[in-house]
């Protein structure tokens, strides 16, 4: 049992059981209620079970940071808490603290991993230049006076009216639209077809009834529109002159295409070579240490891989219970189904991380900042904006797994 002086509390802490830590500490009555006051400003709440969520974890937080810095404790997962009252109105704090289990190493170094030598036959290099080519679409403009068919492009400006006057969302500029490619309402293209550059079209549709703007929804408007360009798709060809047309930088001929992509196949399957091996080596050195990892981590890991499968149904407008449900399986079953790479995925974390304390792998302030710099090229999002989203422990923890693969690699790696 451990015991340290928190501003007006004591907490202690126990363990309880194999990693896991407990620390208690007691709130006044008077203590407590101010917080429940202040819980209310913060919150903007009346709910009695909201305000003293708020206040058990606002105690909670400066009483675990710093138990955690004081005794080096390594979370496991988000603690739970658990407030008691006594007699006299008090309130006992505990937080359930899961920890990291211990690690013991076996061999990381000299395993002596081969990469796969890395070869690019020119059949696949002109596989992937025709790939290329044929994914194309290219248009030209055709001759003017030229009627547009059914399968050209013509680019066009357009106001939507109803009852003469132009309604939101109803208007664009250089729009191309590809008749016959039904991307627009019905009857809309049809109205386009024999229409020529310079030609103003009045197009006459009837918007459909389960239409998603109620105020449109099976209403009659008009679209005055003007036609700017007709063009004709370019048939796909790997020859100078498409290429050309492609406007690739650095690219003037077949050949340049060919050696480009001869140079950029060739470092994808590099990094794919290396990649390999560097999973061969983590696999191995995880092998080949020993961690008893407890099942409340396994059973965390799953939940965060169910709730990232929940969010990416989403985006497919599907929720999770419908894929359940179309995947023929239970909830409990599709958990056991993740629970193998749950397991994989936490003993190589932590594999990782015992390897980089015993070797003082440490992400350094100036190595974090530009980590932030760079995130925020990426996502061209202020890197001031980026810190309150992404926590300074998150980049450090990412750059600390990073360098650490980059040692494995580095005394792992056949030479």
């Amino acid at each position: 049992m451990y015991r340290k002086k928190m501003n007006a509390m004591d907490y202690e802490i126990n363990y309880p059981e194999l990693n896991m830590a407990e620390i208690t500490f007691t709130v006044s009555k008077a203590d407590f209620e101010k917080a429940l006051e202040e819980a209310k400003e913060t919150t903007k709440s009346e709910d009695p079970a909201v305000l003293r969520e708020f206040a058990i974890s606002s105690f909670a937080s400066k009483v675990l940071t710093e138990a955690v810095d004081t005794n080096k404790l390594k979370l496991a997962y988000t603690p739970a808490l658990m407030g008691t009252d006594d007699a006299d109105g008090n309130v006992t704090i505990t937080i359930n603290c899961p920890l990291l289990p211990e690690v013991k190493l076996g061999q990381y170094k000299g395993l002596n991993v081969t990469k796969d030598a890395v070869d690019v036959p020119e059949e696949e290099v002109i596989a992937e230049m025709n790939r290329q080519i044929s994914a194309q679409k290219l248009w030209e403009t055709l001759p003017e006076g030229t009627k547009a068919e059914e399968g050209d492009q013509v680019i066009i400006d357009f106001v939507g009216e109803k009852d003469g006057v132009p309604f939101d969302g109803g208007s664009g500029e250089n729009f191309p639209l590809i008749l016959g490619s039904h991307s627009f309402i019905p009857g809309f293209e049809e109205q386009l077809i024999g229409s020529t550059a310079g030609e103003k079209v009045k197009v006459d549709v009837t918007f459909p009834e389960n239409y998603f703007e109620p105020s449109l929804a099976g209403q009659p408007v008009v679209f005055m529109c003007t036609v700017k360009d007709v063009q004709k798709e370019i048939k796909p060809e790997l020859t100078n002159e498409f290429l050309a047309k492609m406007k690739l930088e650095g690219i003037h001929s077949v050949d340049d295409f060919k050696n480009r992509l001869a140079i950029d196949l060739k470092a994808l399957k590099e990094q794919e070579a290396e990649n390999k091996a560097i999973s061969t080596i983590l696999e191995k050195v995880a092998d080949g240490s020993e961690v008893d990892i407890p099942d409340a981590m396994i059973d965390n890991q799953v939940e965060q891989y169910v709730n990232e499968y929940e969010n990416n149904m989403k985006q497919y407008g599907m929720t999770l219970d419908q894929y359940l449900q179309f995947s023929g399986q239970t909830l409990d079953a599709f958990k056991q189904q993740l629970r193998p790479q749950a397991i994989l995925t936490l003993r190589q974390a932590l594999v990782l991380e015992a390897i980089a304390e015993k070797e003082a792998i440490i992400a350094e302030d100036k190595e974090i900042e530009d980590e932030y710099a760079l995130l925020s090229q990426m996502y061209s999002f202020p890197a001031e904006q980026l810190k309150a989203i992404i926590p300074y422990g998150t980049v450090a923890t990412q750059l600390v797994q990073r360098k650490t693969m980059d040692f494995l690699k580095d005394q792992n790696l056949a030479k």
